[in-house]
């Protein structure tokens, strides 16, 4: 059986979060989760923090540590992605508010102490905007050390989402991104060029619906995104894009891509957050990404519908459908 990873989850949700922690939470044998640290970004930072919570209950994963990390960017405002995931992230079903509380340490205390102490080294999956973990590298660079390895769900090699260059969670923090990327650490990165291959059906939102409570909850979520994608990206289907980051963690053979060298524009343009990949490298510069441009569609599916069915049998929460 593989190692089980220690792991942190930084992120912002947003359906497509939300579903990256029920992915965690449902394969326990796999990761210790050390805890989740939120950031404002698909939607202010009082609504991300509620639905980690509330996605920790769904999984009946009580014992899970919640950290509410910095509300917005570093230089700029902040912009909500609210018309795709609703005004509190959750478009598509009203989940009851959490019996669980936040912890009392701010997100970035949180990441600097718990990777610091760990006795070993930890693996972060950012799945947001990289706020959180940018002020922590530049607080305390010292984490870099007992870091094992940082995969990022941003980016994009060809087209944007949020602008014609950029992808949003890039967009959204410029500088954070910029960062990251340059803090000698080598990122893998989980980009639009390959979730937006990977989308969703009818079908399997249909089938997804009969995997119990947690499935009926996964699957109304789901749809606003399906529905989003097929009118504005000309797509078949809808990228639930943080997802593949687990995806990749659970299992790489799932993803292929190559090292490159990855700069981002932290202009105040319209070239702002674009990730500039040099796929040939024509500029001759290290590699600081492992950088993914082909995902297997179909067995990223097949194990996420693995993952929610483990959920089956979890008592069903009171709930009122959206």
């Amino acid at each position: 059986m593989p190692k089980q990873i220690p792991l942190i989850l930084d992120c912002d949700p947003g359906i497509d979060d939300f579903i990256a922690i029920l992915m965690i939470l449902a394969a326990p044998e796999r990761f210790n989760l050390l805890g989740i640290s939120v950031s404002g970004g698909n939607v202010p930072v009082k609504y991300t923090a509620l639905n980690a919570l509330k996605a920790c209950e769904l999984a009946g994963r009580r014992d899970v540590k919640v950290y509410a990390g910095c509300p917005g960017p570093m230089l700029r405002p902040l912009e909500l992605q609210d018309e795709v995931h609703g005004e509190t992230g959750l478009k598509g079903y009203d989940l009851p508010a959490p019996s669980m509380t936040l912890e009392s340490k701010h997100g970035v205390d949180f990441l600097i102490d718990t990777i610091l102490a760990s006795s070993e080294k930890v693996t972060l999956a950012t799945t947001g905007p990289v706020t959180n973990v940018a002020v922590a590298i530049v607080r305390e660079p010292r984490i870099l050390d007992n870091i094992e390895e940082i995969v990022t769900m941003g980016g994009s090699m060809a087209l944007g989402n949020i602008t014609p260059a950029a992808e949003y969670n890039f967009y959204a923090d410029p500088d954070a991104a910029h960062i990251l990327y340059t803090c000698g650490k080598k990122i893998t990165t989980v980009s639009i060029d390959i979730t937006h291959t990977a989308v969703t059906s009818l079908e399997w939102l249909d089938h997804i619906e009969t995997l119990g409570h947690v499935g009926k909850v996964v699957s109304a979520l789901i749809r606003p995104i399906h529905e989003w994608d097929v009118a504005n990206f000309d797509t078949e289907g809808g990228a639930i894009h943080d997802p593949c980051v687990i995806g990749y963690l659970l299992d790489p053979t799932l993803f292929k891509g190559q090292d490159v060298h990855v700069e981002i524009n932290t202009a105040f343009d319209v070239g702002r957050g674009r990730s500039i990949v040099d796929w040939w490298h024509k500029r001759s510069l290290p590699a600081n990404t492992h950088y993914f441009n082909e995902i297997n569609s179909k067995g990223f599916y097949e194990l996420l519908t693995g993952l929610i069915s483990r959920f089956q049998n979890l008592p069903k929460i009171n709930e009122v459908r959206s």
